[in-house]
């Protein structure tokens, strides 16, 4: 995600360059051609610019708008994994640890053991939801957050982040069974689990579904054939300046374009995608803290305005 006020124009000449080089020597072969060698019929009526601008121009808006739905969607998915892991830290530290200040608590150290392993899967559930999506290596990640045992069962498992949501269903049963956790506060942690599910469910489904290829292709297109057209259009009008005009008239198009295609898949692990590296280990301090540890990791930094 990008979290600098303002925009390299390195990483836009990185998007557009070969577009603007190759729209410069249309432009400036239209402009010559015209001007110098007085070729009048590459002049095209500027009516039919303004018609096909005008539905590009819609098109394009179109565009943006649904990748942009895509792009929040997914970051209001991972703020609701952030809330709802933060919920289940907390019911698990309030239902679990209420008499934990007691003398002569009973159980204490088996609550203490339930609360903490459940706390800290839950934080590995978010890397591993994260790597997941991002089609990363996982078990790197996921190795400080649960156990040696876990950890080798998990690789037997082809989807990782619902195999530890399993995890947290059954150790909260067998909490239930041992008569730590009431039936109504069960109930409450595995409608959390439920949510969590719901929000992976959502990511997935936003991963998977590729954005329709007829907006891109076509978009794509038309702005090519319009950008292409300008310098006949404008020649006849504004000579040698045609080739600034149409270079700024197509850089517009291009960079609405561009915006476009990169924000309509918010999982890829690119600098314009939901920074899920962050919220993980936001999630983490959070999760942690909530277990009273003070050895806590910094927050990501952004690199280079970038946040990942």
């Amino acid at each position: 995600m990008i979290v600098r006020p303002d925009l390299d124009p390195k990483i836009v000449i990185k998007y557009t360059w070969r577009r603007i080089v190759s729209l410069l020597l249309v432009a400036a072969i239209v402009a010559y051609l015209h001007e110098y060698l007085g070729f009048e019929r590459v002049g095209v009526d500027i009516t039919l610019s303004t018609v096909l601008g005008t539905a590009l121009a819609i098109l394009l808006g179109f565009r943006v708008n649904s990748a942009y739905d895509r792009w929040w969607e997914a970051r209001r998915l991972w703020g609701a994994v952030t809330n709802d892991s933060r919920t289940m830290a907390r019911q698990l530290t309030t239902f679990l640890w209420y008499k934990r200040r007691e003398k002569g608590g009973q159980h204490r150290e088996e609550k203490d053991v339930y609360v903490r392993r459940m706390v800290y899967r839950q934080i590995g559930f978010t890397y591993a939801l994260k790597n997941h999506l991002r089609r990363l290596e996982i078990f790197e990640e996921l190795r400080p957050f649960v156990g040696e045992a876990e950890l080798t069962w998990l690789r037997s498992q082809r989807h990782v982040p619902n195999a530890l949501l399993q995890k947290q269903a059954e150790c909260l049963q067998e909490i239930q069974e041992k008569g730590y956790l009431g039936d109504f506060r069960h109930v409450q942690m595995e409608t959390r689990l439920s949510l969590l599910c719901d929000s992976m469910g959502g990511c997935e489904r936003i991963k998977n579904t590729v954005f329709p290829r007829q907006y891109s292709v076509f978009s794509t297109g038309f702005v090519t054939v319009y950008s292409y057209l300008l310098p006949f259009v404008l020649v006849g009008k504004i000579g040698w300046v045609t080739i600034p005009a149409t270079l700024v008239i197509g850089f517009l198009f291009y960079a609405l374009d561009s915006i476009a295609k990169g924000i309509e898949n918010p999982f890829e692990n690119r600098f314009d995608d939901t920074p899920m590296s962050s919220i993980c280990r936001t999630i983490e301090i959070n999760l942690r803290q909530q277990l009273g540890e003070t050895d806590l990791p910094d927050p990501v930094p952004p690199v280079n305005g970038f946040l990942y």
